[in-house]
């Protein structure tokens, strides 16, 4: 049987292109490498305790916002049960250098009159500050249904840096730090970090904050209930070998059995610098391969999997991001743990009864495991001792620095090894490609006819950043304003 289009990879963005060619006729079939779909976002049990792995909460998907009505389109607003964060502080910053504590309500004007309140000699700069953020987080395709396809990422490759624009608050480094937290959630760091970037993670979740009732799971099956409805297939333990070419186009893939599968279309989730290692030389050119294999990558991390013999009442329905030293966030893995700046989050979240489960996200450098890499994915004893070792000093540093974090129980540590083999991402970046200042991150539409990208490395990390891009990846194949007419229905 020959489709008319093969998704590569059943995460968020495929599954998101795989929906929405399904529900316009396409026949769709998804190819997953590993036993189950999207395992990086659907989540992990262990010890009866539920984890979220690839997603914690949400931002912008508040009633008629820009990125509700793509929910909406999807069909996903009516199977998922949202729940909003904390009103008076959905997200929280504690600074270990002086003691202090700041947190973030919801909503642009809330967030202006208590930082206003907070910083009175700094409010006009406050509110001049979360007004641009406000202009800019949904002025992206898809989201702004007005804004030209071809103007999508002019500003990040040529604009500022978001270090640049927080010198404006300089007398100030507590607001400076409020206002680059998030950076930790998109793996680049201020002085690296479009201002645009920050703009799309962090103003989502200054305009509105909700979780999913049962996590990334939740929303995965939804996903996959959604795109069996319209007939779309997915197969798992299905690993791409080879992109199969003639000189003009795509024509299928060769799994690593030897099958192959034809399709007119083919859309590839993956990191993009592994898009060369499929493809037979001379397809594409010599300089756009060198671009893909020479994409800077974000950094990897360390994610703890803990549970608490008291309840986490302090992550109820909020998040915690601790920064050892007021200013600017850095996120340099050179530094030793103790020193690095790190996030915490309930697992759970939304779910009747007491919060017993963390999971903590702290930069890491592959580096630190390297020694441990086999080929084959063996682990060896030193490996596990030393992941062991690395879990426990984790726990360690969260209770001196949360008291409340003093009796943790280590389910599970996901290392940068962890994180390669499970998204195949170099040296197991955490966020894969990033946007980075300067970076011309590839587009969806390759120049092998019928070939196509999509993933987080083409619009943004996040529930958001990968939803946008399989919109704009399936909107090169259906057409834009079909897609965009569609949108317009649905607000």
């Amino acid at each position: 049987m020959t489709y008319d289009a093969i998704i590569i990879g059943s995460g968020l963005s495929g599954l998101t292109n795989a929906l929405l060619l399904a529900c316009s006729g396409r026949q769709v079939l998804v190819l997953e490498q590993h036993p189950q779909p999207a395992p990086v976002v659907r989540g992990f049990s262990r010890a009866g305790q539920y984890f979220d792995s690839g997603f914690h909460y949400a931002g912008g998907l508040g009633i008629n916002s820009p990125f509700r009505t793509l929910f909406r389109h999807l069909g996903l607003e009516e199977k998922l049960d949202l729940f909003s964060f904390a009103a008076e502080g959905f997200d929280c910053l504690q600074i270990s250098e002086t003691g202090e504590t700041f947190s973030l309500p919801v909503g642009f004007a809330a967030i202006k009159t208590k930082l206003g309140e907070q910083f009175p000699q700094a409010r006009q700069k406050i509110t001049t500050y979360l007004d641009e953020i406000a202009a800019k987080w949904s002025h992206f395709p898809y989201l702004d249904l007005d804004t030209a396809i071809s103007d999508f990422g002019i500003e990040i490759v040529h604009g500022h840096s978001l270090h640049e624009r927080l010198q404006d608050f300089s007398p100030w480094p507590q607001l400076q730090s409020l206002f680059s937290m998030h950076s930790l959630l998109y793996g680049v760091s201020p002085g690296d970090a479009p201002t645009s970037l920050n703009a799309q993670v962090a103003g989502s979740y200054y305009h509105s904050v909700h979780g999913i009732d049962g996590g990334g799971r939740a929303l995965v099956d939804a996903l996959l209930e959604l795109l069996r409805s319209a007939g779309g297939e997915i197969r798992c333990r299905a690993e791409v070998s080879a992109l199969l070419t003639s000189p003009e186009r795509v024509r299928g893939v060769r799994l690593t059995s030897g099958e192959e599968i034809f399709a007119r279309d083919v859309v590839v989730t993956l990191n993009p610098a592994l898009l060369p290692q499929l493809l037979p030389k001379g397809v594409l050119r010599p300089a756009y391969l060198k671009r893909l294999k020479n994409l800077r990558q974000t950094p990897s991390a360390y994610i703890v999997f803990a549970r608490s013999r008291q309840p986490l009442d302090l992550l109820r329905q909020r998040n915690l991001f601790i920064q050892p030293r007021t200013g600017i966030f850095a996120s340099d893995t050179h530094l030793p743990l103790e020193e690095r700046a790190f996030y915490l989050a309930a697992a759970g979240q939304g779910q009747q009864g007491e919060i017993n489960g963390l999971v903590g996200i702290i930069p890491a450098s592959y580096t630190e495991v390297a020694d441990w890499e086999d080929p084959q994915g063996r682990r060896s004893d030193t490996y596990l001792a030393r992941k062991q070792q690395i879990g426990e000093r984790l726990l360690t540093l969260f209770a001196r620095k949360c008291p409340e974090l003093a009796e943790l129980e280590l389910l599970e540590l996901a290392t940068p090894l962890t994180l390669r083999d499970y998204s195949q991402a170099p040296e197991g970046a955490i966020y894969g490609v990033g946007r980075f200042l300067g970076q011309y991150n590839p587009h969806p539409v390759t120049r092998l006819k019928g070939l196509f990208l999509s993933g987080q490395a083409i619009a943004a990390p996040g529930l958001l950043g990968t939803v946008v891009a399989g919109y704009l990846t399936s909107g090169s194949i259906l057409g834009h304003e079909h897609l965009r007419g569609e949108l317009r229905a649905c607000r």
